[in-house]
C-alpha cells in the first residue's frame, strides 16, 4: 500500500494541465450558457457546472492532503497499473477489460514492473469495474488525477442540468427550489463529483430517469439516441451497484399506471379494471419476485452489516444500529419505517460533527424542516397534486425504495450518506410541491393566451 500514498498528484504537468482544462471549460460554459438566455434560470447554468468543480476538488483534496488515502486514490492507482498493463501487452488490458477480477489472473498480469493495483480493490468487482473505467479516461487525459476528477465533476454537472430542465417544465415548483434540489445540494456535489462509484451511479441514474420521462412527454421527440442512453447506463448501474435499477423501474411502472389512470380517468369501467390489473400485477410481481428481492446479495449482506458494524470496532466510521432482530423477509418489512427515515434524515445533526458529514446534518435537519412545512400548510391539496403527476409518483416510490434500501444496508454513516445522494434532489422537490406556484403557473398561462 505504500506506493499509493506516494503518487505525485500535483506536479506542474498536472497542475498545467488541469488549468488548461478549465481554460477551456469556461470558455465553453459561457458558451453554453447563451443557450438558456431567454429563461429565468439563464444564471444557473454556470453556477452549477462551477460549483460541481469546487466540490470535486475539495473531495480530492480531502482525500489526498488530509486523509493521506482512500478508495478514490485506490481507483487512480489501479487505473493507472491498467495503463501501463495495456503498453505493455493490450490484449491483457482487454482480458481484464471485458472480464471479473481473478486472482490467478492478476498475479499474471501484474508485477513489480509494470506495478500492482490495490488488491482490496481488484478483489471487489464493483470497485474493480471503475478502476477500469477510469482507466480509459488516463490514456485521454494525459494520467492526470485531476482532470479525470474535473471531467467527471463535469458529467455529474450535466446530469444534475438535465433534471433540472425536466422539472422546470413541470411548472409544480418554484425556480429556486428546484434549483436547489437538483444543482446546489452541497453533499450530493461533495460525493458525486469525484473519482468514485458515487459520481457515476449518480449520474448514471438521471441519466436514465431524463430519457425515461422523455417517453412520456407528449411534446418530446425520442430517436435511438434515447434507447442507447438507457441502456448504457443501465449497465453502468448494473455492474455498479445493481440494486438502484430496481428502485428505478418500480416507481417508473407506477409512474406510468398513473399515465393510463389519468387519460381513461371519465370512463369508470376502464379506470377500475386498469386499476385492478394494476394492483394484480403487483401482487403477482412480489408474489414470484418477493423472495429474490428480500435474499438479494444487498440484503443478505445488511444482517451481516448490521450485527457486524455494531460490535466490531476495527470498521472505521460511525456506525449506526436500526434494532433490527428479525433478518427475514418479514422482519425487513417491519423495519421498513426506521429504516425510511434513516435513508431521509441521518446522519441527524449530533451524530454529524464529523468534516465529511456535517453538509449531510445540516441538510437533514433542513429536510425535517420542509418536511414540518409540507404537513403544516395544505397538505391534502399537495398529496393530490402529486398523486396526478407522473414525476412525483415516481419521486415518491423512488424515494421511498432508495430510502429503505440505503439505510437498511450501509451500516455506517460514511457508507449512508453516498448511498442516498440520489434520493435528495427527490425528496427536497416532493417536499417544496407548491399550491401557490401552480396557481401563479396558470394565472400566467391564461393572461398570456388572452
Amino acid at each position: 500500500m505504500q506506493d499509493l500514498f506516494q503518487l505525485d498528484y500535483f506536479s506542474i504537468l498536472d497542475i498545467t494541465w488541469s488549468l488548461l482544462f478549465l481554460v477551456l471549460l469556461f470558455i465553453y460554459v459561457n458558451n453554453k450558457k447563451k443557450e438558456f438566455i431567454d429563461f429565468d434560470y439563464y444564471k444557473y447554468y454556470s453556477f452549477n457546472v462551477y460549483s460541481k468543480l469546487f466540490l470535486g476538488l475539495l473531495y480530492a483534496l480531502y482525500y489526498i492532503i488530509i486523509v493521506d488515502g482512500g478508495d478514490t486514490l485506490a481507483y487512480w492507482d489501479g487505473a493507472l497499473k491498467m495503463n501501463a498493463l495495456f503498453w505493455h501487452s493490450p490484449s491483457m488490458y482487454f482480458n481484464e477489460m471485458f472480464n471479473d477480477p481473478d486472482i490467478f489472473r492478476y498475479a499474471s498480469h501484474f508485477n513489480i514492473n509494470i506495478g500492482l493495483p490495490p488488491r482490496w480493490i481488484y478483489m471487489e468487482k464493483e470497485s474493480w469495474f471503475i478502476t477500469k473505467i477510469v482507466s480509459i479516461f488516463t490514456f485521454v487525459l494525459f494520467k492526470s488525477y485531476l482532470v479525470t476528477m474535473f471531467v467527471l465533476a463535469y458529467i455529474s454537472s450535466i446530469a444534475s442540468w438535465k433534471l433540472f430542465q425536466l422539472v422546470y417544465n413541470f411548472q409544480r415548483n418554484s425556480t429556486k427550489h428546484i434549483a436547489f434540489a437538483a444543482l446546489f445540494l452541497p453533499s450530493v456535489g461533495f460525493w458525486c463529483c469525484g473519482i468514485n462509484k458515487d459520481t457515476i451511479v449518480y449520474a448514471a441514474t438521471l441519466c436514465i430517469i431524463y430519457h425515461l420521462f422523455k417517453f412520456l412527454s407528449p411534446s418530446e421527440k425520442t430517436s435511438y439516441k434515447n434507447y442507447l442512453w438507457i441502456a448504457f447506463s443501465v449497465y453502468l448501474l448494473y455492474h455498479i451497484r445493481d440494486f438502484m435499477i430496481l428502485t428505478i423501474v418500480l416507481p417508473f411502472v407506477f409512474a406510468y399506471s398513473a399515465r393510463i389512470v389519468n387519460k381513461y380517468r371519465k370512463n369508470t369501467f376502464a379506470l377500475i379494471l386498469i386499476r385492478f390489473v394494476s394492483i394484480v400485477l403487483v401482487v403477482l410481481f412480489f408474489y414470484f419476485q418477493g423472495d429474490g428481492i428480500t435474499s438479494s446479495s444487498k440484503l443478505e449482506e445488511a444482517a451481516v452489516i448490521q450485527k457486524d458494524f455494531s460490535t466490531n470496532d476495527t470498521y472505521t466510521g460511525s456506525h449506526y444500529d436500526l434494532g433490527i432482530t428479525d433478518f427475514t423477509g418479514l422482519g425487513m418489512l417491519k423495519a421498513f419505517p426506521v429504516a425510511v427515515i434513516a435513508g431521509f434524515y441521518r446522519p441527524f445533526i449530533w451524530e454529524s460533527l464529523k468534516l465529511t458529514l456535517i453538509s449531510n446534518g445540516i441538510e437533514g435537519l433542513y429536510l425535517l424542516y420542509l418536511t414540518f412545512l409540507f404537513f403544516r400548510r395544505n397538505f391534502l391539496r399537495k398529496i393530490n397534486l402529486i398523486r396526478k403527476h407522473e414525476f412525483f409518483i415516481f419521486a415518491f416510490f423512488f424515494a421511498l425504495l432508495l430510502g429503505y434500501m440505503s439505510g437498511v444496508t450501509s451500516g455506517l454513516l460514511g457508507v449512508l450518506v453516498r448511498f442516498k445522494a440520489p434520493l435528495l434532489p427527490f425528496l427536497v422537490l416532493l417536499l417544496t410541491i407548491s399550491i401557490d406556484f401552480v396557481k401563479n403557473s396558470k394565472t400566467e398561462m391564461n393572461a398570456e393566451s388572452e
